[in-house]
């Protein structure tokens, strides 16, 4: 029996990895928000009443409900990604416009809206005073890169008191969030904000499935997942789903299944759960072989209903482990959906991208269907304790794919043509192939040939899931209308 060790298999500790990412991201957050110019710093104590004893006891219970607005998406980014580690806040949108900022605090419902303002001037303030009247029960905290003392004046004097440079630093920034907010339980549907179940419908459609495909996946009928599509475009004022995917795209409300989903980490000495996802057939019986023989507790995620709330992931206290088999794009949101870590099983050997999108998805180990019997519970075991687990036959390959990347100006953005950006905004203001070949003047054909190569330049299958890619990549950054 071969194992893992003597095939040179690189462990790399996930948590060793986490803690540096957490930290280089805090000091880039942090200077970012720091400016060498501040023309006022008022110094003010903060203002805030002092909280009563069921707001305390509220805030230790529910995390902290934040949208971020800023203009530059490397500081949205980086801030997301330190706060998905701090589990007393949930950021809950993003945005670059202070325009979205409102209907995002109206869709969301968060409990302090973040503001990077560059500069702090009179219509500056007039923005935040649209903001704070279209969603009064939202805390603004406005960190502000420079600043007139007129434009404070009237910002203060319209209630907008949470005025702070961002000389004071990051740490500064969260502690006068936290003393702001009011977090409490959900609040009840009230016709205008999105509901949980409206973001599982929109994440799906922004995924691009069918009506048909997400009435499976939701265990309900067709007619419901049209119902809940018109409410939604209602909600989101949109007339079709790419231009829903967006505007949710755009608000920063979906994200892509796999893709930087928190990971339960388990109590330490419990054993490890395996929640096995794939299509029936041999591979799919010779892990759940492999696990009972290894003795290794597993659940077998026969559909993607609400995996959190079944009875096996609310007593479970050991670590979560999703294996994947053959996985289609559906199966990535069991991981996602139980925290769990993720491993990989494949029938075939898979091609250098393959193997590399598997792991930019969030596989922390990928085996071939042919190891199972053999390799499969140790690498498991592996998985559990936070490590990443990489087959050396593909080590070589991508550590050179790394190294050749940054000289042969290649980019993980693709290189879109005039004619493909001018189709792509198109597409994201809700256009239909005729509308869209009226407006620039070419034949509906050019148009449905043009989107065919858009689509596969950025992976997509339709529409919806084109216009998600596009957002993350930082193909349409604003907000179409």
């Amino acid at each position: 029996m071969r194992t893992w060790s003597c095939r040179l298999w690189l462990l790399v500790s996930r948590g060793r990895l986490r803690r540096a990412r957490i930290a280089f991201i805090a000091i880039l957050t942090a200077s970012l928000m720091v400016v060498d110019v501040v023309l006022v710093d008022d110094g003010s104590p903060n203002i805030a009443p002092a909280r009563s004893r069921a707001e305390s006891s509220a805030a230790s219970r529910y995390p902290i409900r934040l949208v971020i607005k800023s203009r530059r998406r490397l500081v949205r980014d980086a801030m997301c990604a330190y706060l998905a580690d701090r589990p007393d806040f949930t950021v809950v949108g993003q945005t670059d416009t202070i325009g979205a900022l409102a209907q995002l605090c109206q869709l969301r419902r968060p409990d302090v809206a973040l503001v990077d303002a560059a500069e702090l001037n009179a219509s500056a303030v007039e923005d935040l005073l649209r903001v704070h009247t279209a969603a009064p029960a939202v805390e603004l905290v406005v960190v502000y890169a420079e600043a007139s003392p007129p434009a404070l004046r009237t910002a203060v004097g319209a209630g907008i008191t949470d005025l702070m440079p961002g000389s004071r630093g990051l740490e500064a920034v969260l502690r006068r969030v936290q003393e702001r907010a009011h977090p409490s339980r959900p609040r009840q549907p009230d016709g205008v904000a999105l509901t949980e179940y409206d973001m599982r419908v929109l994440s799906l459609m922004s995924a691009g499935h069918s009506v048909p495909e997400m009435a499976k996946l939701l265990q309900v009928g067709i007619r419901t997942v049209d119902n809940h599509k018109r409410r939604l475009y209602t909600k989101l004022d949109v007339h079709n789903s790419g231009h829903a995917a967006a505007r949710a795209a755009s608000l920063g409300l979906v994200e892509a299944p796999g893709a930087g989903s928190p990971v339960r980490r388990g109590e330490r000495g419990r054993r490890a759960l395996a929640v096995v996802r794939g299509p029936s057939g041999r591979l799919l019986d010779a892990v759940q072989e492999a696990l009972l023989a290894a003795e290794i507790p597993f659940v077998h995620a026969h559909t993607l209903a609400p995996l959190d709330q079944e009875h096996w992931a609310r007593w479970q206290r050991g670590p979560v482990v999703a294996v994947l088999v053959d996985p289609a794009n559906d199966d990535w949101l069991v991981p996602a959906a139980v925290a769990a870590r993720t491993m990989v099983v494949l029938s075939a050997n898979p091609d250098l991208p393959t193997f590399t999108d598997m792991l930019l998805r969030g596989a922390h180990a990928i085996v071939p269907g042919r190891d199972v019997s053999d390799d499969l519970a140790a690498v498991l075991s592996v998985v559990a304790r936070g490590y990443l687990a990489v087959d050396d036959t593909y080590l070589d390959d991508v550590t050179g794919w790394m190294a050749v990347r940054p000289g042969d100006g290649t980019s993980a953005v693709p290189a879109l043509t005039a004619r493909e950006c001018d189709i792509l905004g198109s597409i994201a203001s809700g256009h239909t192939i005729r509308q869209t070949a009226q407006m620039l003047g070419i034949a509906a054909k050019t148009v449905e040939n043009t989107q065919a190569r858009l689509y596969r330049k950025l992976g997509a299958r339709n529409r919806s899931e084109a216009l998600t890619i596009a957002h993350r990549l930082g193909l349409l950054e604003s907000d179409p209308t």
